[in-house]
C-alpha cells in the first residue's frame, strides 16, 4: 500500500479535467468581474491566446539546441558503450523536449519526464554505486564510432560534435551533483538502492550554455516524495515541474515559459487526507463467484452430453476517493487567459451517490436523475474563463440536461454550456464551431511544416467555420 500517494496524482489530473468543463456559483474570486465586451470580442481573446501558443512552438523548433539533442541521441544510439543511455532520466527528458519542439509528442510528456524521480540508468542495483563507478570524461571518437573514456573526478562529462557536419567535439554535456537517499521504494520493490535527491546538468557549445537542468526531491521514510522540483532551461525556454505533499494537501504544478513570460501553466491542488491508513479505511475488497460450463461428459443412460459446471471468483478493490481527496482547485493558463475552477469532490460525490441510489431503486426516472445531477454539478463545481490582465470573466460554464427523441423514446443526457455577462447561454459545440478560424489556420500551418520537414503524417484539424 505504499503506492497510495502515487494514485492521487493522476486522480488530481482527472479532477482538473472534470473541473475544466464544469461550473458552480460558490467560490469565484471576489476581485473577478464579468467582461462587458461582446461574445465575439471575448472569443477573439481566447483565439489570440491559442495563436500565441502556436507562435511559441514555431519559434521553439528553430533553436539550436534541438539539433544538438537530436545529434547526441544519434551518437548514443550508435555507441556500444555509453554511460548516458536512452533510458536515463536526463536523456529521456531532453529527447522528449526535442520531440515536443518538433511536434512529435505532447507537452505533457515532457512534464511527466521532468517530475518522475527516474534513475540515471535503466536498471541499476544502486544509482550511487553506478555514479561513483562512472564519473569521468567521455570523448566521442568518430573513427571508432565510440567513446574514449577516462574515469575519475566528480562529474560525468561528455564531449561530442554538435551536429552531423561538425568536425570537432564542440559540444559538452556535464552532469554533476548527484545525491541519493536509501529508503523504501514504493515504485519498485525489487530495487533496494538509493532514490535520487539531487542532480544538475548543463550543455554547452564552446562557452555558450544551451541547457541547464536541476532536479531535487525530498522523501518520507517510506519513500513517498514529499516534494519534487525539476527545472529544465533550454536557451530562452524554461520548463518547471513541482509536486508537494504533506498528507493533507497535494499540489502539482507544470509551467512553460518563454523569456520569463508564462506560455502555459497548469496547477492543481487537492485537499484531504493522503495516508495509507485513510486509503485502507476507505477501500473495500469485493468478491463475486460465477459459474460456467467447463466441460461436457457423455451420459450413457440419457444418451446426452451432460454439462460440467465450475466456478471462479473475481476479486477487486473499490476506493471511495472522495474520502481521500475532499476538494480540488485548478488553474490552467494559456498565454493571456486562464481557466480557473474548484470542485467540492466529497460534497458532489455524496449527492451523486444518493441520486444514483434513488435511480437504481426506481424512486426517480432517468430524466429526474439527470436534472438532479446537473443541479448538484452546478452547486459543487465551478469554472470560469478569465482574462488575466484585467481579471475579467469571459464566460462561466453550466451543466444542463439535453432531451432527445429517438424512435419515440425521450432520452436525456448532461451537457455543458457557456454563460456570458448578459446571462445568455451558448452550448460548447456552437461556441467552438465558429470564430476560431485564424487559430486553426496557424495550427494547421505548423502541422504541415512539421510533416514536410520530418516526413510525418500528422493530421490537420478539420474545422467548421
Amino acid at each position: 500500500m505504499k503506492k497510495t500517494i502515487f494514485l492521487i496524482f493522476p486522480f488530481l489530473a482527472i479532477i482538473g479535467i472534470i473541473t475544466s468543463c464544469s461550473k458552480a456559483n460558490s467560490k469565484t474570486d471576489s476581485t473577478e468581474k464579468f467582461s462587458t465586451l461582446s461574445v465575439e470580442a471575448n472569443k477573439a481573446t481566447v483565439e489570440d491566446a491559442g495563436i500565441d501558443l502556436v507562435a511559441v512552438l514555431k519559434r521553439m523548433r528553430t533553436i539550436q539546441t534541438v539539433d544538438v539533442i537530436v545529434n547526441l541521441g544519434d551518437i548514443i544510439s550508435s555507441s556500444n558503450n555509453s554511460v548516458l543511455t536512452k533510458g536515463s532520466k536526463l536523456f529521456s527528458t531532453l529527447g522528449i523536449f526535442a520531440s515536443t519542439a518538433n511536434g512529435d509528442t505532447r507537452m505533457n510528456d515532457l512534464f511527466k519526464s521532468l517530475i518522475s524521480p527516474k534513475e540515471l540508468t535503466q536498471d541499476p542495483q544502486s544509482i550511487k554505486e553506478f555514479w561513483d563507478n562512472n564519473v569521468g570524461t567521455y570523448t566521442w571518437d568518430p573513427v571508432n564510432n565510440d567513446w574514449t573514456i577516462v574515469l575519475g573526478g566528480t562529474n560525468i562529462i561528455m564531449k561530442f560534435p554538435s551536429s552531423d557536419v561538425a568536425s570537432t567535439n564542440d559540444a559538452t554535456l556535464t552532469i554533476s551533483g548527484y545525491a541519493g537517499i536509501t529508503v523504501s521504494n514504493p515504485l519498485d520493490e525489487d530495487y533496494t538502492g538509493d532514490l535520487p535527491v539531487a542532480l544538475n546538468a548543463d550543455l554547452k557549445i564552446g562557452s555558450k550554455t544551451l541547457i541547464t537542468y536541476v532536479f531535487s526531491a525530498n522523501y518520507s521514510s517510506d519513500g513517498i516524495p514529499k516534494a519534487v522540483a525539476s527545472d529544465l532551461t533550454i536557451e530562452n525556454y524554461k520548463f518547471e515541474a513541482d509536486v508537494t505533499n504533506d498528507t493533507k494537501i497535494v499540489s502539482v504544478s507544470y509551467k512553460f515559459l518563454e523569456n520569463d513570460a508564462v506560455v502555459m501553466n497548469l496547477s492543481v491542488t487537492g485537499k484531504g487526507l493522503f495516508t495509507e491508513a485513510n486509503y485502507n479505511a476507505n477501500t473495500t475488497t469485493h468478491t463475486e463467484t460465477n459459474t460456467y460450463v467447463s466441460d461436457y461428459i457423455w451420459n450413457s443412460d440419457t444418451q446426452e452430453w451432460d454439462p460440467v459446471y465450475s466456478t471462479y471468483t473475481d476479486e477487486w478493490d473499490e476506493t471511495e476517493f472522495e474520502e481521500i481527496i475532499n476538494s480540488s482547485t485548478v488553474e490552467f493558463q494559456l498565454s493571456t487567459i486562464a481557466l480557473r475552477g474548484d470542485v467540492d469532490i466529497k460534497g458532489l460525490t455524496d449527492q451523486i451517490r444518493l441520486i444514483q441510489k434513488d435511480r437504481d431503486n426506481d424512486a426517480i426516472t432517468s430524466e429526474e436523475a439527470d436534472n438532479q445531477y446537473a443541479a448538484q454539478i452546478n452547486k459543487f463545481l465551478n469554472l470560469r474563463i478569465v482574462k488575466i490582465s484585467s481579471n475579467e470573466i469571459l464566460a462561466k460554464t453550466e451543466a444542463y440536461v439535453v432531451k432527445e427523441i429517438n424512435y419515440g423514446n425521450v432520452d436525456t443526457y448532461i451537457n455543458f454550456r457557456l454563460i456570458f455577462n448578459d446571462g445568455s447561454p451558448i452550448d460548447l459545440e456552437t461556441y467552438t464551431n465558429s470564430g476560431f478560424g485564424n487559430f486553426v489556420s496557424e495550427l494547421n500551418g505548423l502541422i504541415n511544416d512539421i510533416n514536410s520537414e520530418y516526413d510525418l503524417g500528422i493530421e490537420t484539424v478539420d474545422y467548421k467555420k
